[in-house]
């Protein structure tokens, strides 16, 4: 073009724009007014960040389920939470410090309504008309009970700060997750809510009951008992300072400490070679925050009277390989609980002679997307527990009515299972189906006691089956 046409194209523009502006104008502003409107509308709908250093993430998910049970006697059905299906709200937040710094934290709550697997049992949550909560208001989650009137509970799961350098590693302070926590629940099948080697969480607060009929004496005399002893083998959240080396070869090493004289150690892996994923862990821990019940003797100091000088040690590992291309997979997880120490009541033994508390599960299957919604999932798993009521009995010094060692106690159970879960990436959905069963072989209830009839000898506990189904939205 000449420079002539040029300057004809510039002024026409410029005559356009003018008038366009000229045209705005006579609107009377309210083209603006509108704007300004739905501006202050999208701030009021808006989370807002304090400032603008941090980032802000705001994850978790929702799931509820329907929970059938027969214990050979009774049968109901219950809806509710399962105790690895509580509502999660979680808060995330980063920041930059340089290009090799970061710092940040997570803050993390479970909304829990009523934890109808692990904490409800033969005696409630089957009446509750339409409540939910924990039981009876107690300030505790999920507590077994005969509920009067329920309140909604939330629990606090972690509450942490951290600083990652990108060659020196991560240091975290706070309430939450230790080196050995989630160490046991690797999983990548996708099996989700369906199958934890932590069985607890789907049978675990209902009473164990003989094959004449009749409820234990006590309602700690419950499965969870049966399975774990005191505690699970998926690490319990506490106050603790954690270090974690940088990954190196897909390996990383994870050390904590935590109050009441506890520590733990763990070795994990994460790699891909030909379409073969593998996740695999192993970790130590040391607790002997077991000490309660101290007695006032003067102005000079207290004795403890219950469990002192008690140490509880682990050693547990997982492994969990997918063949990627197939979609078959395998999981599974063991551990080994030793229980050391003294304990000053007098309603035990002095010192623990019992077993330890051992266990083994194996779950597998195949993970594929058949309809093309999302992949489906469908699993079978079996474990094996063992020497959970001893311990459990010697650390709540129930002797008299619970399974004990100085009675020549020894439990097993074994529970196996089936599910299917269909998981639905548009709306980042699951839909789970499962059935259980748990099968409990022991020994050492005293004969005269009220609980003679769970003996093997005698007329032995009877099975509990399970069935639920559900579904899980992620945000």
């Amino acid at each position: 073009m000449n420079k002539a046409t040029r300057y004809a194209i510039a002024a026409a523009l410029t005559t356009t724009l003018m008038g366009s502006s000229a045209m705005a104008a006579d609107l009377g502003g309210n083209c603006c007014a509108d704007l300004e409107e739905r501006i202050a509308e999208l701030e009021a709908t808006t989370v807002r960040k304090g400032n603008r250093k941090v980032s802000l993430t705001i994850s978790g998910f929702v799931g509820h389920a329907v929970f059938a049970w027969n214990d050979g006697t009774q049968s109901d059905v219950y809806i509710g939470d399962l105790g690895n299906l509580t509502s999660r709200f979680r808060f995330r937040g980063e920041a930059k410090i340089n290009p090799l710094v970061t710092a940040g934290f997570t803050y993390e709550w479970a909304a829990v309504t009523n934890s109808v697997s692990n904490a409800g049992n033969q005696l409630n949550f089957g009446d509750d008309l339409g409540a939910s909560g924990n039981v009876g208001g107690n300030t505790s989650c999920g507590v077994s009970g005969i509920a009067s009137s329920t309140v909604g509970c939330a629990t606090l799961r972690d509450a942490t700060v951290w600083m990652r350098h990108a060659q020196l590693g991560l240091v975290k302070i706070g309430q939450g997750s230790t080196a050995t926590d989630n160490l046991v629940l690797m999983d990548l099948g996708g099996m989700g809510v369906m199958s934890t080697p932590d069985v607890a969480l789907h049978n675990g607060g209902f009473i164990l009951r003989s094959n004449a009929g009749l409820l234990a004496s006590q309602t700690g005399i419950n499965w969870t008992a049966a399975t774990r002893g005191h505690e699970s083998f998926d690490t319990n959240r506490r106050n603790h300072v954690l270090y974690e080396t940088p990954t190196l070869q897909g390996f990383t090493v994870q050390a904590a400490v935590a109050e009441d004289n506890y520590w733990d150690v763990a070795l994990r892996y994460a790699g891909e070679f030909n379409g073969v994923r593998i996740a695999a862990g192993i970790g130590y821990q040391e607790d002997s925050k077991f000490n309660q019940g101290f007695q006032f003797l003067n102005t000079a100091g207290a004795l403890c009277v219950q469990n002192c000088d008690v140490v509880s040690s682990e050693l547990k590992g997982a492994l969990s390989i997918l063949h990627v291309p197939t979609g078959l997979f395998v999981t599974t997880s063991a551990g080994n609980r030793e229980l050391e120490g003294t304990t000053g009541s007098t309603t035990a033994s002095a010192t623990y002679a019992g077993p330890d508390v051992r266990y083994w599960h194996i779950a597998g299957g195949l993970t594929r997307n058949f309809f093309g919604i999302g992949a489906t999932v469908l699993m079978m798993e079996y474990g094996e527990h063992k020497g959970g009521l001893a311990q459990s009995a010697y650390l709540a010094t129930t002797a008299t009515t619970h399974c004990f060692a100085a009675s020549g106690c020894d439990s097993t159970v074994t529970n196996w299972g089936l599910g299917v879960a269909q998981y639905i990436d548009a709306a980042a959905l699951e839909l789970f189906a499962t059935y259980k069963n748990f099968e409990l072989e022991t020994n050492g209830f005293s004969p005269n006691g009220p609980n003679f009839t769970l003996n093997a000898n005698s007329s032995g506990v009877h099975d509990i089956s399970v069935f639920f189904a559900g579904a899980k939205i992620n945000f």
